[in-house]
């Protein structure tokens, strides 16, 4: 057959993804708005390493097999095209897939709602190494990933490589992928945003359109014009703020009241955090600490005599920890004869002169709506909005999950404690511990005046 005739791939890929068409390593993670080039890029890349490896396959999924003609499928056929390669290659739709004519290779189409079909596929020619996720973020259970993970194995020639090609919206911050792929970094990951301003070929009209979606809904153009992270099913916390609720660790001042609050978790994480009290009443949390197994909502699966000894080594003998309260559900039998999750970790606190935990009140929701109003607080005598709750920066895992949680989908009242929501449920136990009523500004203001008044008063009694 005739050879491809040579094009000029930078004039019709662009620029912005040179790191992304060279990574070899065993995933590429590619999050962008709409318009950012990654589906387009991707298929081009495909088409282009098809020709170039004569012994490579890829395999292409979504989570519907239904959605791939009409994206993945069409998506390739236009690269083909795009390529000026559409004689040397013959796409089939019954089976969906693609085939380079020279060689026999083939892209194949496969939905994750027949696992049966990927777990025992095969290939003709060469070896199937290489393989495409798009819209990812429709994959909601990790564990489907890793056992579609396992479908690329095996010996393969000199100078081949297995990779996976993962591109989603980046439309929930709680998404595993973000978990696994963004925030731990990983020389075998190349975790890469892309946004619509990389895109040089987008008309007037659509740049016009993203400076419209700027002006009028500014939190959509940060994930749909920009590329970050955000969150599916509405913020619940929406008055988080990190300027406001994240300050630098500082001396916590002698007189100010300490206590201790603790959500349980083995499977899951526990979370432990430690609070002071200020003489208005507001809460710092001061101290933190996560048993999390390294990834979002995996715990240490630690016994509650471990996590006692843990409690027990963050405080110094010295810190007069005033009161400690703790998930009541601790307390409950689980029909053994044995201690309950409560009793074996007062133990150990009774053991190591620790102050030992009492149950916490109950009621989530109303602990919630106490931790709303505390994160909002209440304006100071000089108009200034001070928040009635805020974190140390050491606390991270608390900073991180709050911003996070979104509204239970059923009880929207509620946020969802499918989430990773230890952390916001230990703030609910510590908030629940000491009710909050805001002060009207205006008394607020007064008792300022009245205040200067009596020092003025008492100032001059004294002369």
């Amino acid at each position: 057959m005739t050879s491809p005739n040579k094009v000029s791939l930078q004039g019709i890929i662009g620029k912005g993804y040179a790191d992304f068409w060279n990574f070899k390593g065993r995933y590429r993670v590619c999050k962008g708005s709409r318009a950012s080039k990654k589906s387009t890029t991707t298929a081009l890349n495909i088409i282009k390493r098809t020709m170039q490896y004569p012994l490579s396959n890829t395999l292409v999924i979504r989570k519907t097999a239904s959605t791939l003609k009409d994206s993945c499928w069409t998506q390739l056929k236009w690269a083909i095209n795009k390529l000026g390669v559409g004689r040397f290659w013959k796409a089939r739709q019954n089976p969906l897939e693609l085939e380079y004519l020279p060689t026999g290779q083939k892209i194949l189409f496969r939905g994750l709602d027949d696992p049966l079909k990927i777990t025992s596929i095969t290939v003709d020619v060469g070896v199937l190494c290489w393989g495409w996720i798009e819209e990812s973020y429709e994959i909601d259970d990790e564990d489907d990933f890793n056992r579609l993970d396992e479908s690329l194995r095996g010996e393969l020639p000199e100078g081949y490589f297995i990779q996976w090609t993962i591109t989603l919206n980046p439309w929930d911050r709680n998404h595993w992928i973000k978990a696994r792929f963004f925030d731990v970094p990983n020389q075998n990951v190349l975790a890469k945003t892309t946004n619509y301003l990389c895109n040089e070929f987008l008309s007037g009209a659509d740049l016009a359109m993203f400076e419209e979606m700027k002006r009028n809904d500014p939190e959509r153009y940060k994930v749909a014009g920009l590329g970050e992270w955000g969150i599916a099913d509405g913020q619940f916390f929406e008055c988080w703020r990190s300027d406001l609720h994240v300050v630098r660790p500082f001396a916590i001042p002698d007189g100010w009241l300490r206590f201790r609050a603790m959500d349980w978790g083995s499977y899951h994480p526990y979370c432990v955090l430690w609070f002071a009290v200020d003489y208005d009443g507001n809460l710092w949390g001061y101290r933190e600490l996560y048993g999390w197994g390294g990834k979002a909502n995996v715990g240490t699966k630690e016994t509650a005599e471990q996590v006692g000894e843990h409690i027990a080594a963050a405080e110094s003998k010295d810190e007069k920890i005033a009161y400690a309260v703790l998930d009541n559900a601790c307390w409950a039998k689980s029909g053994t004869t044995g201690p309950t999750i409560a009793e074996a970790i007062n133990k150990v606190l009774w053991e190591k002169k620790r102050t030992m935990f009492i149950e916490c009140s109950k009621g989530r929701e109303h602990g919630a709506e106490q931790l709303r109003e505390r994160l909002i607080g209440y304006e100071d005598g000089d108009g200034k909005q001070v928040p009635a709750i805020r974190f140390f920066s050491n606390c991270i895992h608390t900073i991180r999950t709050l911003p996070m949680l979104t509204h239970d989908k059923h009880q929207p009242e509620k946020y969802d404690t499918q989430g990773e929501d230890h952390p916001a449920d230990t703030t609910v136990y510590a908030c629940l511990s000491r009710p909050y009523a805001p002060e009207d500004p205006a008394k607020k203001k007064q008792k300022k005046r009245d205040k200067y008044k009596h020092e003025q008063s008492t100032s001059s009694w004294a002369v």
